[in-house]
């Protein structure tokens, strides 16, 4: 009974049109509607504006990978001066063709409540596969501050591994393929599959991708295909995201890549010293290699999860850049590795340190800064901190793995 008044109670949260819980000025909604009101006032966008403006470049004939037709786009509809280049694949247009015949403005706002839809069904998602509990959903739902940022800021993190966990749940690779052709990073759960023999997915999901970049023609020609399989994308391993002038030193920035930057330090802001990138590509090959290896046989679907989750946390943490929104898309792991401590799968001993993980993960950056300003000398550990929490997370899945049933053959 208990269990059910919790529920409705963070149900009820989520859904209130409460304040902002942090102070004037630094302040971070919880819940929908607290949310909501950070976005029907903001003029600008945030980074949807990319996908909008990539997309009406695109159906108006023009190249979405030259980032000053879209800053011209954005100062002729008078919205913004200019716009974050887009370095996605040509087949995410199709996907944003919707926003065509809507303003800037209208078009951020769909995107919102459309996030919104897709979190839930993400959560609906767990509970059907691997019968994780109501409660831990929503305490993730309501808790898991990143989900906000993402909304916010009109990212795709939330749709995309939306798709991605339907195949993962299905064994589809075609879904699979559709969010790798929204933003690569997916791409990298065909490893686990490879390790295990099963080729046709990963088939599937191959062919999927030169289907959709086929489809995609009409609005992103051969050259401009040509120029983002063979000039863009290649350079993001160095930390070159086209000419995207946040730096990789960004304290905000949780990868395995500035690590070792900080370590050895790139010849500017925005590229890797090949040291930093061999040991990247060592570290991030290293754990695939250890979560195929502990996935290799198939296990019952709270098992089968859990691998799926440390693969997540892996394609998290790979790219040069794991900014907070980017955290969304670790709402797989957190669910599996939730659902295997509440079931019993793993050791009680588990229990403080993944909700100190949890903490360091979900606590909003205005509050980690503030604690870095009361406590000088943790200053480094604490800016870390998130990072810290996703390798206790991506172990978590991985114990939770190896403490489950093998699935029967």
């Amino acid at each position: 009974m208990w269990k059910r008044l919790v529920f409705l109670l963070l149900v009820g949260v989520w859904l209130a049109p409460w304040p902002d819980l942090i102070p004037k000025g630094k302040r971070f909604p919880v819940g929908v509607w607290p949310a909501w009101e950070r976005v029907k006032n903001r003029k600008d966008a945030a980074d949807f504006a990319t996908y909008y403006y990539a997309t009406q470049v695109a159906f108006a004939g023009g190249d979405p990978y030259r980032t000053k037709s879209l800053s011209r786009a954005a100062r002729k509809d008078l919205t913004r001066k200019s716009v974050h280049p887009y370095f996605y694949p040509p087949p995410f247009v199709l996907g944003m063709a919707w926003t065509q015949p809507l303003d800037l403005k209208t078009a951020y706002h769909a995107w919102f409540w459309f996030n919104q839809l897709c979190l839930l069904a993400t959560l609906w998602i767990f509970w059907k596969w691997f019968r994780a509990g109501p409660l831990l959903l929503a305490f993730l739902g309501l808790t898991f501050t990143p989900f906000v940022d993402n909304i916010r800021m009109g990212q795709a993190n939330l749709p995309v591994m939306m798709l991605a966990i339907v195949g993962l749940w299905h064994t589809r690779g075609l879904w699979v393929s559709a969010a790798a052709m929204c933003k690569m990073s997916p791409a990298l759960l065909l490893g686990w599959w490879s390790g295990r023999g099963m080729f046709q997915p990963v088939i599937v999901a191959c062919v999927g991708a030169v289907a959709f970049s086929l489809a995609a023609l009409p609005l992103i020609g051969w050259e401009a295909q040509w120029a983002f399989y063979t000039e863009i994308l290649p350079k993001f391993s160095n930390g070159q995201y086209h000419g995207l002038s946040v730096p990789i030193t960004l304290p905000a920035n949780h990868s395995i890549a500035d690590l070792f930057n900080q370590y050895w330090p790139g010849p500017d802001k925005h590229s890797l010293d090949p040291l930093a990138k061999k040991w990247t590509s060592i570290v991030a090959l290293g754990l695939l290699m250890l979560i195929v290896l502990v996935g290799h046989r198939r296990r019952d679907p709270l098992g089968e999860a859990c691998i799926a989750g440390a693969l997540v946390v892996l394609l998290v943490i790979t790219p040069v850049y794991t900014y907070e929104h980017h955290l969304a898309m670790l709402a797989l792991p957190l669910a599996a590795a939730g659902a295997a401590l509440t079931q019993g799968r793993l050791q009680r001993w588990w229990w403080p340190i993944l909700l100190v993980g949890y903490w360091w993960l979900a606590w909003p950056l205005v509050w980690l800064r503030s604690v870095q300003d009361s406590f000088p000398d943790l200053h480094w550990f604490l800016q870390e901190s998130k990072f810290f929490g996703e390798g206790i997370l991506l172990l978590a899945c991985l114990a939770g793995a190896v403490r489950s049933p093998k699935a029967p053959t």
